[in-house]
């Protein structure tokens, strides 16, 4: 069998996830401290720049997916690189000449969002037409080892960055390597030239798209149980900054550390995901990858009442890194598999829009509880829906699902 490091396609796609990767992970944690600490955001404002990050999901998710697989997956990625680059550009611009706002960083987390749901809708699609079948789990897990690489340097880089030049200035650092993995992607195609779904109706093509993920059991089950995650995950994220910086009095660097615990559990997690699968099948393996996120989800407000927290917190990372791998490598795959290629498309959007319709709710529930009750309640309130997703995981189809045959829809 022929080696996906042999296959030039697959390569340029994994070298421009990789750096685009690595330079999101400085974002992702230098956005909310400009907002926590430079902006010194309130936690119902911290709420609204979660908001503003999962809105496009909502608005373009249905609209992404039929886009997607009527268009050519590689100008979709090139595109939105080149977009989120400009975009990212615009903050530590606005800090150098003092005119950074809040407004503007909810713009900037919108606008990105939006992108982001075309590169994310295109990422999935492109796959089955860069690789074999069979080489899918493989395939996902190796882009999986790839990004958790090169995001083990992201978070301790980005509190590097944050304590030398500022949160703001640090996000220039993800603008370049977007410009990076847009050039990676040139020669990388998508083996689709022209759309099947052309001179159709795109509301008709939306419609075929939700019925097929509502029908089929197993699609039906994953998309719930993400549902009930993603209120958890906005929930936890809407306070996570506040209860790091406030409650817990922890310095940049040593956010960032934390948060680079994360990606040594997922390449852990990443590197024995295949064994994994063989063992338990994909449907229990992607059941005991929730339920590991849970339990890690539990360590963070624990945290606060413990002598030594950071060393608590490590742990819940690394071991919140292993459950996301083994859970996220294997549902793709699954989904990727079940699936018809001419449907991925909206699928995923599909997923995506319907899962993050309810996000909101969890960014404005940990928002009003991190207000008006603590900081603490808001992040066992999370860990509590993680815990709750994994048991509808467990009761549904999924846990019996093994390999999947090809486009079984």
């Amino acid at each position: 069998m022929e080696s996906l490091w042999r296959n030039n396609r697959f390569l340029r796609l994994c070298i421009a996830n990789t750096i685009s990767a690595a330079g999101s992970k400085i974002t992702a944690t230098a956005l909310p401290l400009t907002a926590a600490v430079t902006l010194e955001a309130s936690p119902k404002q911290m709420a609204m720049l979660v908001i503003a990050g999962q809105l496009p999901d909502v608005i373009f998710g249905l609209l992404a997916g039929s886009w997607v697989d009527r268009g050519r997956h590689r100008q979709f990625l090139i595109g939105t690189d080149l977009g989120q680059a400009l975009l990212l550009g615009f903050i530590p611009v606005a800090a150098l000449f003092e005119f950074l706002t809040l407004q503007l960083l909810l713009v900037v987390a919108f606008l990105t969002g939006v992108l982001a749901v075309f590169s994310s809708v295109a990422s999935v699609a492109i796959l089955p037409s860069v690789v074999r079948h069979d080489q899918l789990i493989e395939a996902n897990a190796k882009l999986h080892v790839s990004r958790t690489v090169a995001t083990l340097a992201g978070p301790g880089l980005a509190g590097a960055l944050i304590q030398l030049v500022s949160a703001p200035k640090a996000i220039l650092v993800d603008s370049i390597s977007y410009l990076i993995s847009a050039m990676s992607l040139r020669n990388v195609g998508s083996g689709k030239e022209r759309s099947s779904l052309e001179g159709s109706s795109m509301w008709r093509d939306i419609q075929m798209g939700l019925r097929e993920l509502i029908a089929t059991p197993l699609l039906r089950a994953l998309t719930l149980a993400s549902a009930v995650f993603a209120i958890g995950l906005a929930m936890q994220a809407t306070v996570l900054m506040l209860f790091l910086t406030r409650s817990l009095g922890l310095s940049p660097m040593t956010i960032g550390i934390f948060l680079s615990a994360g990606g040594i559990g997922a390449l852990a997690g990443s590197l024995v995901v295949g064994r994994i699968s063989r063992r338990l099948g994909s449907g229990k393996a992607i059941v005991a990858g929730t339920l590991i996120e849970a339990i890690a989800a539990i360590a963070i407000p624990m945290s606060l009442v413990v002598p030594y927290p950071v060393p608590l917190l490590i742990f819940g990372q690394v071991i919140n890194g292993i459950g996301l791998s083994v859970y996220g490598i294997n549902q793709v795959s699954l989904r990727q598999q079940i699936v018809k290629p001419e449907f991925l498309g909206r699928i995923t959007a599909g997923r995506r829009f319907l899962t993050f319709c309810v996000a909101p709710i969890g960014a404005v529930l940990g928002g009003w509880i991190g207000s008006s009750v603590s900081l603490t309640a808001a992040l066992v309130g999370a860990a509590i829906l993680f815990f709750a997703g994994t048991a509808v995981m467990w009761a549904s189809p999924v846990r019996h699902a093994r390999s999947a045959p090809a486009f079984a829809m």
